[in-house]
């Protein structure tokens, strides 16, 4: 099984993770018991993405889907009973054209079941040429009306209130929409808010969680198991002139760069093994990070060079001064581009005019 090939190369450290991500029911129903086993390695998170897109087998039936609802309680229920903390997203269609509210109450029904801690609910769209597209459609009003009594359903529910006060392992992977906490995981892929610098990115830690919401955790550091040596975005390496070492995954992101330019994966030039502190999936943040850094000092430096004052904008005279610059620039593009327009209008009304004439 090449999933579980993969999961033998991870580090043994618990260093990096491994997050499986989707798959349909009818993929894992013969391979449960393989599937629970890899989600219980300790470097593989006990969570999975699985779509049911509706909880009545008459409206899977229209969709072509090639399971059934008693399939899909199946996977749920098999990797709940063997794996510890597993957590299941799944994806729910509402409206989908012949969807009678008998079927619309099922897909209800399952998920209160189950109380997913995720669930992305959509509307149905007709994609072009698909045989859905030549369907009786239901109602737009309906299709939002039952939109949104199934998401004020799924946004009843509290399913992180047990966490509170546990102590908890997590691997924290990035910077919060609100730039004042980071993002971590924990093993059943819950995500967790702290407090910390940015040179815990990459690292793992275990925190006690202090403060459970409907959407993520609060939790605070009580020790770091893996640190960063330095500020993973300030790291520098010496270039020894040779390539990188060509990426395993082509999707992936990765430090080593196709440009001639330092790298965190060369081979030093007198031939000794190279050293590389940082794990890869430090490595691989700190390039998004340098990334992300590089884009919001662009924004900041654009918001920066307007200042509003009493109602007029003010700019640095350098600024003034290239945009002159600019605007003389254009006003020749503009020039050309107004005097072939015209040019072309006239063509357009002397030659009919001069054929008749002839």
């Amino acid at each position: 099984m090449l999933l579980k090939a993969i999961v033998a190369e991870l580090p043994s450290d618990g260093s990096t993770m491994l997050r499986v991500g989707m798959t349909n029911p009818p993929y894992i129903l013969e391979h449960l018991k393989e599937i629970a086993d890899v989600l219980c390695h300790p470097c593989v998170y006990s969570f999975l993405h699985v779509p049911v897109q509706s909880g009545s087998d008459r409206v899977l039936s229209a969709m072509k889907r090639e399971y059934t609802v008693s399939e899909f309680r199946k996977v749920v229920d098999t990797l709940n009973e063997l794996v510890p903390g597993m957590q299941i997203a799944t994806d729910i269609i509402c409206g989908f054209p012949g969807e009678a509210d008998e079927d619309f109450a099922e897909t209800v029904s399952l998920i209160d079941d189950y109380k997913f801690s995720q669930v992305h609910i959509s509307q149905f769209y007709p994609r072009p040429g698909t045989p859905a597209a030549r369907m009786k459609k239901v109602p737009s009003t309906v299709v939002k009306k039952r939109s949104r009594e199934l998401t004020s359903v799924f946004e009843s529910f509290t399913p992180y209130n047990g966490m509170e006060g546990k102590v908890e392992r997590i691997w924290i992977t990035e910077i919060a929409t609100d730039g004042n906490h980071l993002v971590g995981h924990t093993k059943g892929y819950v995500q967790v808010l702290v407090v910390g610098p940015e040179t815990m990115l990459g690292t793992s830690a275990i925190v006690k969680i202090t403060s459970v919401g409907r959407w993520s955790v609060f939790g605070e550091v009580v020790k770091i198991l893996t640190q960063t040596k330095g500020n993973p975005g300030s790291r520098e390496r010496e270039s020894s002139g040779n390539k990188c070492k060509p990426c395993s995954d082509p999707d992936e992101t990765c430090a080593c760069s196709k440009e001639p330019q330092s790298c965190a994966c060369e081979m030093p030039s007198n031939g000794e093994e190279a050293i590389v502190s940082l794990p890869k999936n430090e490595i691989m943040l700190t390039e998004e990070r340098t990334n992300r850094n590089v884009i919001r000092w662009l924004l900041r430096k654009r918001r920066n060079q307007k200042r509003m004052e009493n109602g007029i904008i003010l700019e640095p005279k350098e600024n003034q001064e290239l945009d002159g610059g600019r605007t003389r620039d254009w006003a020749l593009v503009d020039r050309a581009l107004l005097g072939g327009a015209i040019l072309s209008l006239l063509t357009i009304i002397v030659l009919p005019l001069w054929a008749c004439w002839r």
